[in-house]
């Protein structure tokens, strides 16, 4: 197979961009202290395998309630937009409303994850896919968020011909969780790379990032479900430590792996996520 690099960097401004700098203050993570857990050691299994089913439908009845209210705020703030067209200070907040909103979404999303991934049942889908398919839409919705930030986005994509067998959707959300991983744990003004080309039979997609980097005491649970970052408080918000466990479930659902590897922190950090690549058969007839 040919490789042809390419690279480009995606444009670092966006409408709205210049508003980057404004906090939502709205909803504000809480401090969050470390929170530790004892089982009493004469628990049975049975009672390990209640607590378990407790816990995920306190969950998705979590994550339903979250979801609830999200329709109607997103049509209203709709409404706002159309009739507040020509009062910036209105739009500056409704954009904060938003993303509040897109917060809310996120992490409902990952608490109904965590269930899934709890008890194994998160649902993949079998098609062969292009490449280039899976990767637009996340690609281009991490172009606009790094943009708001004045981080630099670059795409380096040696091979677009590349195909392989899968759920297109779950694709998606583990490469939109690896970018937004990476764009939340660097600074503004920081630069992302995404390299996306073929090794031998595999379709390999990394994120690098210049961020706050990766302890040597976390590395080993980074994917771990809830497992979280002390890296900073502010970092750490937006999320509950699933986004990173769900990237493995896909890539593992799919025969794949993924990684991480960081110097240390300060020193930025790397994801690799590794796909089989659909080999297409040849006709009898075809020529080799």
């Amino acid at each position: 197979m040919s490789v042809h690099p390419t690279s480009f960097r995606w444009p670092t401004s966006a409408h709205g961009a210049r508003h980057a700098d404004e906090r939502d203050e709205i909803i504000e993570p809480a401090v969050r202290q470390p929170t530790v857990v004892a089982f009493n050691a004469s628990r049975t299994v049975g009672d390990h395998a209640s607590a378990s089913k407790l816990k995920n439908q306190v969950l998705a009845m979590v994550a339903h309630e979250l979801r609830g209210p999200l329709t109607p705020l997103q049509l209203a703030t709709q409404l706002m937009r159309r009739a507040s067209a020509d009062r910036p200070e209105v739009l500056r907040s409704l954009d904060m409303i938003d993303r509040q909103i897109a917060q809310i979404a996120r992490l409902a999303q990952d608490l109904m994850d965590a269930t899934r991934i709890d008890r194994n049942v998160l649902r993949i889908s079998r098609d062969h896919l292009d490449v280039v398919g899976f990767l637009a839409a996340p690609l281009a919705a991490a172009a606009l968020a790094t943009a708001k930030r004045g981080q630099t986005f670059t795409l380096q994509f040696a091979d677009r011909t590349l195909r392989v067998e899968g759920d297109a959707v779950r694709l998606a959300q583990a490469i939109d969780n690896l970018l937004h991983n990476a764009a939340k744990y660097t600074p503004d003004h920081g630069c992302i790379t995404v390299n996306v080309h073929s090794d031998g039979k595999d379709l390999i997609v990394s994120v690098t990032d210049n961020g706050l980097g990766i302890s040597r005491a976390l590395l080993p649970h980074i994917f771990d479900l809830f497992a979280q970052s002390s890296r900073t408080i502010a970092a750490s918000a937006g999320g509950l430590g699933v986004g990173l466990a769900v990237v493995k479930a896909v890539a593992e659902s799919h025969g794949g792996t993924v990684s991480a590897t960081s110097a240390g922190p300060g020193a930025g950090s790397e994801f690799t996520l590794r796909l089989p690549i659909v080999i297409e058969r040849r006709g009898a007839d075809e020529p080799a």
